[in-house]
């Protein structure tokens, strides 16, 4: 799992360098960027943030379970969870914030 996650955010960050040091010539990406810094930089990391919290929760404590009002999630459905709430409350945090 770290090493998909390493390897995921080495990716990005090579393709992130790529597209700006060679994509602007054209400067038609920079008002965007600007305009929407948010969404092209803040949702994305807040879905990695998310990950290493569930990754962080599922080594230091084991399998993870997780049971709301009539709810009860276990094996591969908690950390999917886990990781949706946490993205839900990064994201509502960018949305006030921004």
């Amino acid at each position: 799992m770290w090493l998909i996650l390493v390897f995921t955010v080495a990716i990005l960050g090579c393709v992130f360098y790529a597209f700006v040091r060679f994509g602007h010539t054209g400067d038609l990406w920079i008002p965007i960027a600007k305009e929407h810094f948010a969404a092209v930089v803040g949702l994305p990391t807040a879905a990695l943030g998310s990950l290493c919290i569930v990754l962080v929760l599922r080594i230091s404590v084991g399998p993870l379970e997780f049971e709301a009002v009539g709810f009860k999630f276990k094996g591969a459905a908690a950390p999917i969870v886990f990781w949706l709430l946490c993205f839900l409350a990064m994201t509502a945090a960018i949305k006030m914030l921004w």
